[in-house]
């Protein structure tokens, strides 16, 4: 009976946020104790990005206290005789790393200097608490299952012992502007990385777009795609602002379920380059392709694109291409290789369509579910009929239009497509770019 109860109170806690689940700590032992491994999952202090403040660094400085008691007796003897000050050893009530499934470097570099930000003559001991603790933490942690590495931060060294990360499912490596760290050091963390990446099924590379760097770039981008092929378990890979992605595209695994492109600069390669990557891969699984936020380069990766739709094929079931303003020969052949490649598409986001190219994709997608783009052009009473005329076999539910201007949508017009089942979300109003 005991134990249904702590199972019913572990779905609860579950989905509640955290603030809701603190309080039951104070309730009784079996509410303690069942809340207590969910509060200490991902232990993050409100306020704390991009930098603290003064109730965070607080908060931070009680969090230090519970992760230096959390000490191997070696470790805690290293740091007193160093002359770093301590917490007078105690006994806690519970095993807190053990719990943690959510590293995330940066964090832990805040606890660590909350607890001599105000010694200043202690200063230079910052790294070694900061190497310390990390340590532990990898050390002690029974089930990591998602790191967050900034390209600032002194990665550890990780050896073939280390346990904490064999269900390791996620991992986000932000490479930040003209840090020689992360080539020296967190390419090798990544490289080592690899050997405990069986079960990751999550990647997320970020890079800032304004690096010069672009010999590091290179070994950077290679030690990457060394990752990206190590796991066989990685559905989704996103990344973000890389210039060099030549090597991490060439190692796109064909597994993949789930592949973003966001802030890349195509314009950095010539068409050759591009069109030589299409070789190297075949994503015959992928179901999601997102390409965002990509500037003015866009011309240049439509080869790309197409390449990507004609591969997944049948599969693909989520498309979104927020582009800038194609050439209409370039539109015209995405929106060609969308008809003619993705009938079991079901929510597709496109930057631009005339009234032909919504008609095209909704003959040719009739498991359509939601269509969303954008449009400089008005939509009159005419527009929604020669529509509608092609929406009696469809499943459309939602037609989103973002229009640019003032305009609005005659009640007749919403009740053609409403008699069809399909609901028109409101026009939303940006200003014109």
């Amino acid at each position: 009976m005991a134990l249904e109860k702590v199972d019913i109170l572990c779905e609860i806690f579950k989905y509640s946020e955290l603030d809701k689940i603190y309080p039951c700590i104070f309730v009784n032992k079996l509410w303690c104790g069942t809340a207590v491994p969910i509060l200490w999952q991902a232990p993050f202090i409100p306020n704390c990005f991009p930098r603290p403040d003064e109730k965070a660094w607080k908060s931070l400085k009680h969090l230090a206290k519970t992760y230096l008691l959390c000490l191997t007796p070696s470790r805690y003897e290293v740091l007193k005789n160093e002359g770093l000050p301590l917490p007078s050893e105690s006994s806690l009530m519970f095993d807190y790393l053990s719990h943690l499934k959510v590293l995330d470097f940066s964090f832990i570099y805040d606890v660590s200097d909350s607890w001599i930000n105000d010694e200043n003559e202690l200063a230079h001991y910052k790294e070694t608490l900061r190497e310390t603790l990390i340590e532990n933490i990898i050390e002690k942690a029974n089930n990591i299952q998602f790191i967050h590495l900034d390209g600032n931060i002194q990665a550890p060294i990780l050896n073939k012992d280390t346990k904490s990360l064999q269900d390791l499912r996620r991992l986000y490596i932000y490479s930040q502007i003209n840090e020689e760290i992360f080539v020296k050091n967190i390419s090798e963390f990544a490289k080592n990385l690899s050997r405990f990446a069986e079960k990751l099924e999550h990647i997320t590379i970020r890079e800032d777009a304004y690096r010069e760097d672009q010999e590091d770039k290179e070994n950077e981008a290679s030690a990457l795609a060394e990752l990206i092929k190590a796991p066989r378990s990685l559905q989704y890979l996103e990344i973000i602002g890389y210039r060099n992605v030549s090597e991490i595209f060439k190692s796109l695994p064909n597994q993949l379920v789930n592949l973003s492109l966001k802030e890349i600069d195509f314009g950095h390669f010539d068409q050759d380059t591009i069109d030589s990557w299409s070789s190297f891969f075949e994503l015959k699984k992928l179901q999601k392709l997102e390409f965002r936020k990509n500037g003015h380069f866009n011309q240049a990766a439509v080869p790309l694109i197409i390449k990507i739709i004609e591969s997944a094929s049948l599969n693909l079931q989520h498309l979104e291409l927020s582009m800038v303003p194609l050439t209409l020969d370039n539109k015209a052949k995405i929106v060609n290789t969308i008809a003619q490649n993705c009938e079991n598409l079901v929510h597709l986001n496109i930057r631009s369509l005339s009234n032909s190219e919504i008609i095209s994709i909704l003959v040719s997608c009739q498991k359509l579910r939601v269509l969303k783009f954008y449009t400089e052009n008005n939509f009159y009473h005419v527009n929604f009929i020669e529509i509608a005329e092609h929406l009696s076999p469809s499943k459309l539910e939602v037609l989103n239009v973002i229009k640019v201007g003032n305009f609005q949508v005659e009640d007749e017009s919403k009740q053609i497509l409403e008699k069809r089942g399909i609901r028109l979300n409101d026009f939303k109003f940006i200003c014109p770019y």
